[in-house]
């Protein structure tokens, strides 16, 4: 099978009346692949291959126009030993430039560590690609702590795209909306190099490259990574070691050899195809676990992430899958190797992140995906009326881990949106579509997916959102079909309530700090009204929980009494009926609630299917005057550390907030103000904490 370019035949042509045979050496610099040299012995490139059962190895390429015999590789020996590997310095070899490596004198295969491909295939080449070229400074990135986490997963293939740059660079364009939103982490769906422009990404044909033609190469993954940690978001990619294929998989006998069992085929890289071992219930080929050098091969991939690309951690797709074959037998190499490579990652580098999509607490993961969370959680939603909404299941999917069993902590990613849940694919729908698949932007589809996403926003866990939920997309997921922008205007409201959502989580404002806290318990389960309600707070700092109160029903609650964990005054940090959010939601709730009496209770109101949530820490009030077209903002001087942010309107999103300089501030012993002329026109501010 021949590269599809003219320039590559006619040097084929040439090269079949050949007949010297070049002796060749052994390379003795490091690196696999093609990786370019510049050292005082010269410039060129080192070819470094696995093919233990090829009888011959040559590279051809543009540097030495395609010939099948001009740069043999030779076999790398171990005190006398071959161990199979193949390698070659190609002097005045250069990044850019395209090759193929050519076994047994007539076998073409794309190089299975290729940064950089063509495009997958055998009609496609690999590309000589220098991993150090690209410019890193000022990238000096510290991933946030566990449990102030909050994902954004999203599609490099369709969460923004333009026709200027690659879908990765122009998804660089939205990055300060994700910071404005409050994440900070984007998970990213896979990377590798598929077949075709448009996929999940879950059918990779090369690991080590990133999909060129669809994304933009490695590349524009690194132009997307360090711009995002300008923003102070980390990046997690999502990979996958269960499966490879099954379309465009160049690794399928790989050097000409097909396995014991030759009718089925897979050879070095694959398990026997006479086994349960070999192809997955996905249909695609999975991995030998038990070869040490495909082993090698799928931890120097982890590494590649790591080093080169600069990740911050990973979501692993299925990883009980590799560990477990079609009759679930279990798979003890594949679980060596992945508690491996997560000590590997927690070793070699501080603060990344591995998590797993189906394993809890094992094998050194520090998180993973409780996907039975939204098949608990979103049936209560999606119920016609309100009696069939089980407040039980609420009340256990809150506080605990509904997978796997057990309290819920930092370990568990909750979410109600991923690729997987709405993915057209599966036949999944989006969130407001389940509620109301009629209208789903309906007061009630809008109102109960807020409902939900402040549920598991605020349940303990690491929450991640999926792309499009927080505008209240209403399209399946779909690999051609990219978000629509124009609904951050349209649910303008919406989105500012997933952030002030993410605002109180992360306890950004100060006021919410039992939100990160590693305690949950509830307080009022009542299936009767249709509310839960539960406290959060951290075992380590005493005295600062946070109140969550949930109403599923379609009533406004005027006079609602409940526990709470303290006897004092109770502030409301957060209402999701607020008309700031949507013009027709109710604005209906308590801005402070006083609790007392033994046992300690208090009366609260709120409004239908809407959420607040309550701490102890008061909020700062901004006292506003004007005269003789002077305008003076002040607050108490108690809150010396907040910032006074100014806009002229609210109406854009996310809206253009401007800090007033602090120069500008004056200070008495009760007040700080900031005055300015002011003698027509709008002015709005607000007080941010630090």
């Amino acid at each position: 099978m021949f590269p599809l370019n003219l320039k590559f035949r006619a040097a084929l042509l040439f090269a079949a009346g050949a007949v010297a045979i070049h002796c060749a050496a052994q390379s003795s610099r490091p690196g696999w692949g093609s990786t370019p040299y510049h050292d005082a012995l010269g410039t060129g490139v080192t070819f470094r291959v696995w093919a233990p059962n090829a009888t011959s190895a040559t590279v051809p390429g543009v540097f030495n126009s395609w010939s099948q015999t001009a740069t043999p590789l030779g076999k790398e020996l171990t005190n006398g030993v071959w161990d199979g590997v193949w390698s070659v310095d190609v002097a005045g070899a250069t990044a850019g430039q395209q090759y193929k490596y050519f076994f047994n004198g007539n076998l073409w295969k794309q190089d299975p560590r290729a940064r950089l491909v063509q495009y997958s295939g055998s009609g496609g080449n690999s590309i000589i690609y220098d991993p150090n070229a690209f410019n890193w400074a000022g990238d000096n990135f510290t991933n946030p702590p566990q449990n102030d986490l909050v994902v954004y997963e999203l599609h490099p293939g369709t969460f923004y795209t333009n026709t200027v740059s690659s879908p990765l660079v122009a998804a660089t364009n939205r990055l300060d909306y994700l910071k404005s939103l409050g994440v900070n982490v984007v998970e990213v769906m896979p990377i590798a190099e598929f077949p075709g422009n448009a996929s999940w990404g879950y059918n990779l044909a090369q690991i080590f490259a990133v999909e060129n033609i669809g994304y933009g190469g490695p590349d524009g993954f690194k132009t997307f990574v360090k711009a995002c940690h300008a923003r102070g978001m980390a990046v997690v990619l999502d990979v996958i070691h269960n499966h490879y294929g099954p379309s465009d998989l160049e690794m399928w006998n790989f050097d000409g050899f097909a396995g014991v069992n030759s009718l089925g085929g897979g050879g070095i890289y694959f398990y026997e195809s006479n086994t349960n071992l070999q192809i997955t219930p996905y249909g695609a080929t999975r991995p030998n676990f038990s070869s040490s050098q495909v082993n090698s091969f799928i931890q120097d991939n982890f590494t590649m992430w790591l080093s080169e690309c600069h990740v911050d951690g990973f979501r692993w797709d299925t990883p009980n899958l590799m560990m477990h074959d079609n009759l679930n037998n279990y798979i003890p190499a594949a679980s060596n190797l992945i508690g491996a490579i997560n000590a590997m990652i927690h070793t070699n580098y501080t603060g990344k992140i591995s998590i797993a999509e189906d394993v809890y607490n094992y094998d050194g993961f520090d998180s993973a995906w409780d996907t039975s969370f939204p098949g608990y959680v979103t049936p209560v939603l999606t119920a016609a009326t309100d009696s069939a909404r089980d407040m039980t299941v609420i009340a256990n999917a809150v506080p605990f881990n509904v997978r796997y069993g057990g309290v819920a902590g930092f370990g568990r990613v909750a979410f109600l949106e991923s690729h997987d849940v709405v993915g057209g694919l599966n036949g999944g729908v989006r969130l407001v579509t389940a509620i109301d698949s009629t209208t789903p932007n309906s007061y009630r589809a809008r109102k109960l997916s807020t409902l939900g996403a402040a549920v598991t926003i605020m349940a303990p866990g690491v929450p991640m959102i999926f792309q499009g939920q927080e505008m209240l997309e209403n399209k399946a997921f779909d690999s051609s079909l990219p978000v629509d922008w124009t609904k951050t205007n349209t649910y303008s409201g919406i989105v500012q309530l997933y952030r002030d959502l993410i605002t109180a989580r992360r306890n950004l404002n100060k006021d919410t700090p039992g939100l990160e806290g590693d305690q949950c318990s509830m307080l009022q389960v009542d299936n009767t009204s249709k509310l839960i309600a539960f406290q959060r707070w951290n075992s380590a700092i005493p005295n600062q929980n946070t109140v969550v109160i949930a109403n599923f029903s379609t009533n406004n609650f005027g006079i609602y009494t409940l526990p709470f964990p303290s006897a004092g005054t109770w502030y409301v940090h957060f209402n999701s009926d607020s008309t700031n959010y949507s013009s027709d939601f109710g604005n209906y709730g308590s801005t402070v609630v006083t609790a007392g009496g033994n046992p300690v209770t208090a009366t609260v109101a709120i409004g239908r299917y809407s959420t607040l949530i309550l701490s102890q820490i008061p909020n700062p009030s901004l006292a506003i005057s004007q005269a003789n077209n002077i305008l003076t903002v002040s607050w108490p001087n108690s809150y010396g550390g907040w910032v006074l942010d100014t806009a002229a309107a609210l109406g854009s999103n996310p809206t253009p907030w401007t800090p007033v300089p602090a120069a500008r501030y004056a200070t008495n012993l009760t007040a700080i103000s900031y005055s300015t002329n002011q003698p027509t026109g709008n002015a709005f501010f607000r007080l941010r904490k630090l």
